[in-house]
């Protein structure tokens, strides 16, 4: 039997489907017989969130069983770090994937193939390939499902290629799933609700949620594995639209995946930071020599004072630099206040000078443009932090680092700020 015939008509559950998926794309990789050009590799931003696990597992699961092309979800993660989410253990754990680190293709499996083995490639919940992912030849990527800012690549290639706005990308997934006349898994329906629950605080009105996300978790909820024990609404042709479910469950999941997802005093300040983290490389045609630098935005659920004080976010961040090889640093922080309850965002920069991109690097040219340029920026709103407006060590300057540190406006997450930061850095002028 080949691949395409064993995945397509072989186990029905979510969690079959991975083990399989995963069992044989491996061995088409190993054998070297040139099987694992035939697979579609699908795969979510690096910063292993929830919403983008689900949609890389999901949209896989349509190509394979939906349009009859293998297709295998790779996790851009170590094997380890899914422990550094306990949201997503608890969301995989409700759709019958127990083994997850068994059952999932991360990159700690594919990361001794050279070349990659593999050259077509879909991208989920981000629209830019990883330049890690290197095979022999060109790489092709064949389709896109994404609701961040569009970089207007493989506009020839990509089909379909859907970049619009949403406050989940799997909700995306989901328009496409429910054109199908395949009967998807409840194991499937019950991760794709969560990580858009997840995504949108519950659906809450004035939120993040858009139509697109309301008539995604409309759709899912009656087929998940939830729908037996939840009371539906009854609809009428009068008022077909709107949710067929009582909130009552919705909010309830919601708090579930929230506290797990908040949850994150067993971290240190390393896994703080490359927790929720996301990778940038920027040419910057300002500079003489056009040099490429590399940025990283690490996403924190907590703020600075309990974890970074006494020269903490200094440390921990060069050390993460380091090892990332990065030029600059955006610490986002999002956490509610004490008192009212209300969200608040900071945002802490540190730019490293001890490795210039070039011999003749000005770095003051790249401290005033990333100061000036998150200053000026409208809708990040930026002001001085009270605190730490130079760092948490006060202003003991560090050799080699340039720190500073705001509060912004609270519905700016790093969907709003990457794009901030790619137009500072890619100005002409």
């Amino acid at each position: 039997m080949n691949v395409l015939n064993s995945l397509a008509s072989g186990p029905s559950t979510l969690a079959d489907f991975l083990s399989s998926s995963k069992e044989q794309y491996l061995q088409d990789a190993r054998n070297g017989s040139g099987k694992a050009k035939e697979w579609t590799v699908v795969m979510g931003n690096e910063a292993g969130d929830l919403d983008t696990i689900a949609s890389s597992i999901a949209f896989a699961w349509l190509r394979t069983k939906a349009l009859n092309e293998p297709s295998i979800s790779l996790l851009r993660m170590d094997r380890d770090d899914l422990n550094l989410r306990a949201e997503n253990l608890h969301a995989l754990a409700l759709a019958g994937v127990s083994h997850s680190k068994d059952q999932l293709l991360f990159v700690t499996d594919v990361i001794n193939f050279h070349p990659f083995p593999s050259h077509k490639f879909a991208l989920v919940d981000h629209n830019r390939l990883s330049s890690a992912f290197t095979p022999e030849g060109q790489p092709l990527v064949v389709a896109i499902v994404d609701h961040h800012a569009d970089e207007n690549l493989y506009v020839d290639s990509a089909e379909p290629r859907i970049i619009t706005s949403s406050g989940s990308c799997a909700s995306h997934i989901v328009t496409l799933l429910s054109s199908l006349t395949v009967e998807i898994p409840p194991e499937l329906a019950t991760l794709l609700l969560s990580a858009i629950l997840i995504d949108t605080d519950g659906l809450k009105p004035g939120g993040k949620a858009i139509d697109v996300d309301r008539k995604a978790a409309d759709f899912l909820l009656p087929r998940s594995t939830f729908a037996s024990s939840v009371n539906m609404l009854e609809t009428t042709d009068a008022a077909p639209s709107g949710p067929v479910f009582k909130p009552e469950f919705i909010q309830s999941l919601s708090d579930e995946l929230s506290t797990k997802k908040n949850d994150v005093s067993h971290l240190g300040p390393r896994d703080l930071l490359r927790r929720d983290y996301k990778e940038y490389e920027f040419v910057l045609p300002w500079h003489a020599a056009e040099p490429q630098i590399r940025a990283g935005l690490s996403t924190v659920p907590i703020k600075l004072e309990d974890w970074a004080v006494d020269g903490g976010l200094e440390t921990e961040g060069e050390a993460w630099m380091k090892e990332r090889g990065l030029h600059i640093l955006g610490v986002l922080t999002a956490y509610r206040g004490a008192t009212k309850g209300k969200r608040k965002r900071e945002m802490a920069w540190i730019i490293r000078t001890d490795t210039p991109p070039t011999d003749d690097f000005d770095f003051d040219a790249l401290t005033e443009r990333l100061w000036s340029g998150l200053e000026a920026d409208s809708v990040l709103e930026l002001k001085e932090h009270k605190r730490f407006a130079h760092g948490t060590q006060g202003p003991i300057s560090v050799p080699g680092l340039r720190v500073r540190c705001y509060m912004q406006n609270p519905h700016a997450t790093r969907k709003v700020t990457a794009p901030v930061l790619k137009a500072i850095m890619e100005a002409q002028t």
